[in-house]
């Protein structure tokens, strides 16, 4: 079982509210967002880690259990009809929906709009690191960090984040 590329967070509740909380592989009382050097804002509530490998497999038995059928193809075409959608694939196979998630991200490949949409898009990063020692509040994930003293010594990258 491949696990899922990406690294995920979410709120604690909302996995606790979908049975998920053991799919969680590291939780902290609250997370912190770093506006600039001077101001910080507390999320006083809790975040975890996902546990990818976990999480994956749990959802692959709750559909194996509830009568899924996999077919394993890149879909190509969506058509829409009244009641259903036919998901036209790669290799030939043409499957029925009665709901199709789209889930092709930025690229949106699959979505048709009736005039020019550019929905915009955001990116995120995180690291996870072991070190020493660190400044940090190890009950607190850093959810956002905004901070730029350590471009002190370059002039024209600080300047560009006052833009």
């Amino acid at each position: 079982l491949v696990i899922w590329p990406n690294n995920y967070g979410v709120w604690v509740d909302e996995f606790e509210a979908m049975d998920l909380l053991d799919c969680l592989d590291t939780t902290w009382s609250g997370a912190v967002v770093y506006i600039n050097d001077q101001t910080k804002k507390d999320l006083d509530r809790p975040y975890g880690r996902v546990n990818r490998r976990q999480l994956k497999s749990k959802m692959l038995q709750k559909c194996i259990s509830n009568g899924v059928k996999f077919h394993q193809a890149k879909v190509i075409k969506v058509i829409h009809e009244q009641s259903k959608s036919l998901l036209i694939c790669n290799d030939g196979v043409t499957v029925q929906a009665t709901l199709v998630l789209d889930a092709t991200g930025f690229s949106r490949c699959l979505v048709q709009y009736d005039k020019p949409y550019n929905p915009g898009y955001q990116v995120a990063y995180g690291i996870l690191a072991e070190v020493e020692e660190h400044p940090f509040d190890v009950d607190k994930m850093v959810f956002m960090d905004w901070r730029d003293s350590h471009l002190t010594n370059n002039k024209e990258l600080r300047e560009r984040n006052r833009i």
